[in-house]
């Protein structure tokens, strides 16, 4: 898997897993998503390790979502709907299934040892989202790639502003919609809904955002960002939700991310690169961490100290990992 498919990977049009840039010009590589999407996966890690103030980066998943459906909205051509497919399906759907796998075998132990399924929790969502809550980005993914691929073959002939500008009214009208209804702020229910439903938003965002760093100028992602933000800023402030003042902020850093197009240095290209790795395997590794510091004979790690240690150790298993046969999984 050294090519690179949108999802989890590096900010690029074309990259390696050596982050050597495959594209010129215009479409020169935006390092500044790399930086992003590794400040996104880390708040997402520490996040889920619970690390005191993760509120502050709620902007992680709308971050990540536009920058992937931004890269794919942003190529040079889209792909015939049957290779995007088989790519996205490659890159999204066996690594998920290798580790519903994992994920199934993790809770079969934790059942032996003290009589309790955790996929009980999941009920019928495990059949969308997994063995574990938050492979549900990957499937959600796959759809969504194959969404805005097709969106792309459908308006190419459009003017790129158009495009843009309709899908950020859209983006808008769906974050009022879904602040409004309240829904995704529940945790449970037979499907992944809650989830999906954050991020629905971001989707089309994204679009706006490929559309116009392909064909238009900074000025233009510039105007496009700062009328999102103030119309997240001001549906924030009107509905009492905080889902669109999280979409003003991430939008914003996208939108500043663009403006670093350039090879980013060596260590930023390699860390990016294990960003998927990273999020598929850092449950895994804080239950591990979690079970191993609370049965030493010391104090209980504070919450910052166990969230320092997942995240670090994440990024050495994602290390170690693509550096043997099972790097197709990360």
């Amino acid at each position: 898997m050294n090519g690179m498919d949108v999802s989890l990977r590096p900010g690029a049009v074309a990259v390696d897993r050596r982050g050597t840039a495959a594209a010129t010009g215009e479409r020169s590589r935006v390092a500044g998503f790399d930086v992003l999407r590794l400040a996104a996966l880390t708040a997402v890690v520490a996040f889920h390790a619970g690390a005191p103030g993760a509120g502050y980066t709620a902007w992680r998943m709308p971050a990540l979502t536009i920058i992937t459906t931004a890269l794919v909205a942003g190529r040079g051509e889209p792909r015939p709907l049957a290779e995007q497919a088989r790519r996205s399906a490659s890159r999204l759907l066996i690594p998920w299934l290798f580790w519903c796998a994992v994920y199934a075998a993790i809770d079969a132990c934790f059942y032996l040892k003290i009589g309790k399924c955790l996929l009980d929790e999941l009920g019928v969502r495990v059949l969308l989202t997994g063995t574990s809550i938050h492979l549900w980005y990957l499937p959600f993914a796959f759809v969504m790639v194959l969404a805005v691929n097709a969106a792309r073959r459908a308006t190419d002939r459009m003017p790129p502003a158009a495009i843009g500008a309709v899908a950020a009214v859209v983006a808008v009208a769906a974050l009022v919609i879904v602040a409004r209804d309240g829904t995704y702020r529940l945790e449970s229910g037979p499907t992944p809904w809650p989830q999906w439903l954050r991020v629905v938003p971001a989707v089309f965002l994204g679009l706006a955002v490929g559309t116009v760093t392909r064909r238009l100028s900074g000025r233009e992602l510039a105007v496009v960002a700062a009328a999102v933000a103030a119309a997240g800023v001001a549906a924030a402030a009107a509905l009492g939700d905080e889902l669109p003042a999280r979409y003003a902020v991430a939008i914003v850093l996208v939108a500043s991310a663009t403006r670093w197009r350039s090879r980013p240095p060596r260590w930023l290209a390699e860390a990016a690169g294990l960003g998927m790795g990273v999020y598929l395997v850092h449950i895994a590794v804080y239950r591990v961490v979690y079970a191993a510091t609370h049965r030493l004979p010391t104090p209980d790690p504070s919450p910052t100290v166990l969230a320092l240690m997942v995240v670090a150790l994440s990024f050495a298993a994602a290390w170690g990992l693509s550096r043997t046969p099972l790097k197709r999984f990360v």
